[in-house]
């Protein structure tokens, strides 16, 4: 099917507006589940920008533990709308039936799990540069992927020793995330679309 450059463009700009605001609003449901400092300038934004449709769903949908189900909704939501909107652009329709609507929220899920994941990966990656060029000083962006990936460096950190001056956990954190993008959420998005 021919797409014309004027649908490209909206395809691109739809795309990247739901994908920013998606991660900002996953964002702030990692760092809620992570229990990390909502003083934070990083975290109030989250909180600003992702307040006006998250707030409404906390009357409906309870908070279980530390995870905030009413953003993690906001998040597949917009992610399902999404991919709808991007859907009728290239001329297909996705039809009512339970059948369809399940395989969008599969499909949904998985990019929903794949963000997350790469919002762990980017974090990881800026944890490793920050460690190069100023070891030790006090940035608050710095501080805060710290607390975001502070779960899945303790386990490894406690299995994998440090050899001299080395720490391989960033290593194996980047492994695990990479296996688990491949594992679980390209998995969800291929049943997903096999299902509509």
């Amino acid at each position: 099917m021919f797409i014309s450059p004027l649908q490209n463009a909206l395809l691109f700009c739809i795309t990247s507006l739901s994908s920013a605001y998606i991660s900002i609003v996953l964002f702030r449901f990692l760092l809620q589940l992570v229990n990390a400092d909502f003083y934070n300038p990083l975290a109030q934004f989250s909180v600003k920008v992702t307040n006006p449709l998250v707030q409404p769903l906390r009357k409906l949908i309870p908070t279980v533990a530390r995870a905030d189900l009413a953003t993690l909704t906001v998040a597949l939501l917009i992610q399902a709308l999404g991919l709808v909107i991007i859907w009728a652009i290239k001329g297909f329709s996705i039809s009512a039936s339970l059948t369809s609507l399940s395989g969008l929220l599969i499909w949904s899920l998985g990019e929903i799990v794949d963000l997350t994941l790469v919002i762990l990966l980017f974090a990881t990656f800026i944890q490793i540069i920050a460690s190069w060029l100023q070891p030790g000083a006090y940035n608050p962006a710095i501080d805060i992927m710290r607390q975001l990936t502070a779960p899945l460096f303790a386990p490894i950190r406690r299995l994998v020793p440090n050899i001299g001056v080395l720490d391989f956990s960033p290593m194996l954190v980047i492994f695990l995330i990479v296996f688990m993008r491949l594992l679980f959420a390209d998995f969800l998005i291929s049943l997903g679309k096999s299902i509509i």
